[in-house]
């Protein structure tokens, strides 16, 4: 058994980290166990961020430390099998005369709906960025239509909506169109609504923050999997590891989700019968997977007239798609990173490709792909409600206890913020 601890981090991804960090700044001791032998998630596989926390980048000083940007925004493009592509830049004017090709009527409509839409999300801003109030006054439409519906009462144009759609996760949902507001919401760079580059990708991201946590003296473990919780009555008490070691702490941030933090690590029932029974019942999330091609030659996507600083969307077919052109670590190689929605092959999301940049499976020379599951959004749940747990002293930190997950940080600083809250109302006679 280790000396004991303030606070135990279990995980070592962006919210993992960020908490780490933030509670280290107070003084508190932080031991950061995961499982991996490496730190930073999936952090490292990012090529484009689009949440990432403002707060965490000045207070944690990420720029000090090294992250810079390649991309402050990129454009969305709509690729189109017709070859009539829709270029959407950061100016809602050149925008609109963009979709003007298409439809003068979806030109109109497009600067006020980014001008609804972005000034919405500014009003939001305190409830998805700080541990803030319910607001009063989102529509009653946007909290049960989903973002499909949402789309359609604006525009006519397929091509606009569908590129639109893709950042709201599951567009067909109720109350989906509430994620559109939530990535306006979003600032990158000093741009609201941005979508940018980091020079090395993700894992720039990564690296800012662990120097920044062992500047501050957070203890790492790797190779450390987290067996068990170890509860005092109903308190977090400490962590069992895989090693037969056991960690004590009086709070326990943890980056898994709720249902694994509660289901499989602390002891049956300790959540209590109701929320149990809720964890068991939850409805399977939905699928997105992440593709990575090694290329020896650029893929030019919707031809070289357009800049590949861009995000590809396509839309038509299956399966729908992201496609973002990355740097690549060797000389002479280019990196295609992709975000497809649902489960399909490697060879499905090849073939779609293909379709706006032929020949691409012969310049292949190494991919990855791997799907995994994304929670639903929690885009009206309280802060407090995402990152509490029954269990007093334990606090999620990581991306499914962000509105939408995302590589964010977010929740990692608003855990450790409630986190030492917690330990200081212990601590009082």
């Amino acid at each position: 058994m280790s000396a004991p601890h303030d606070a135990i981090v279990i995980g070592g991804g962006i919210g993992g980290l960020t908490a780490a960090a933030y509670l280290r700044q107070t003084g508190a001791s932080v031991v950061l166990l995961e499982a991996d032998e490496a730190l930073g998630g999936a952090c490292r596989k990012a090529a484009t961020l689009y949440a990432l926390d403002p707060r965490v980048v000045k207070e944690l000083a990420l720029t000090r430390r090294g992250l810079k940007f390649a991309q402050r925004d990129m454009a969305l493009v709509a690729l189109r099998q017709d070859g009539r592509h829709l270029v959407l830049g950061r100016d809602p004017h050149e925008a609109a005369r963009a979709i003007a090709a298409h439809s003068p009527s979806d030109a109109a409509a497009y600067k006020h709906y980014h001008s609804e839409v972005f000034a919405l999300a500014r009003a939001l801003r305190p409830w998805w960025w700080d541990d803030a109030p319910a607001p009063e006054h989102v529509p009653t439409k946007l909290k049960a239509m989903s973002a499909h519906a949402y789309l359609a009462s604006h525009f006519e144009t397929e091509a606009l909506k569908s590129a639109l759609a893709f950042d709201a996760g599951e567009p067909l949902a109720p109350g989906s169109a509430l994620a559109l507001v939530w990535r306006a919401a979003q600032e990158m760079c000093g741009l609201q609504g941005a979508v940018a580059m980091p020079e090395g990708g993700g894992a720039a991201v990564a690296e800012a923050l662990i120097a920044a946590a062992k500047e501050m003296g957070v203890e790492f473990r790797t190779r450390a999997r987290v067996k068990a919780l170890i509860l005092d009555g109903n308190a977090a008490a400490g962590v069992a590891l895989d090693s037969g070691e056991t960690v004590l702490a009086r709070v326990v941030l943890s980056s898994l989700s709720r249902r694994a933090t509660l289901l499989d690590l602390a002891p049956a029932a300790s959540a209590g019968f109701a929320e149990t029974h809720r964890l068991m019942r939850e409805a399977p999330a939905q699928k997105e997977t992440f593709v990575s091609l090694t290329l020896n030659a650029a893929a030019m996507l919707g031809g070289a007239q357009i800049a590949q600083a861009a995000r590809f969307v396509i839309a038509e077919g299956e399966p729908m798609l992201e496609a973002v052109s990355a740097a690549a670590a060797s000389p002479g190689q280019y990196n295609l990173r992709i975000r497809a929605k649902g489960a399909p092959t490697l060879d499905a999301v090849i073939a779609q490709l293909e379709r706006f940049t032929p020949l691409l499976r012969s310049r292949i020379v190494g991919s990855e792909s791997v799907a995994r599951d994304v929670p639903r959004a929690q885009l009206l749940t309280p802060a407090r409600e995402r990152i509490a747990t029954p269990i007093e002293g334990l606090f999620l930190c990581g991306g499914e206890a962000e509105p939408v997950e995302a590589i964010c940080g977010r929740a990692g600083r608003l855990a450790a913020s409630l986190a030492m809250a917690h330990a200081a109302r212990r601590k009082t006679p």
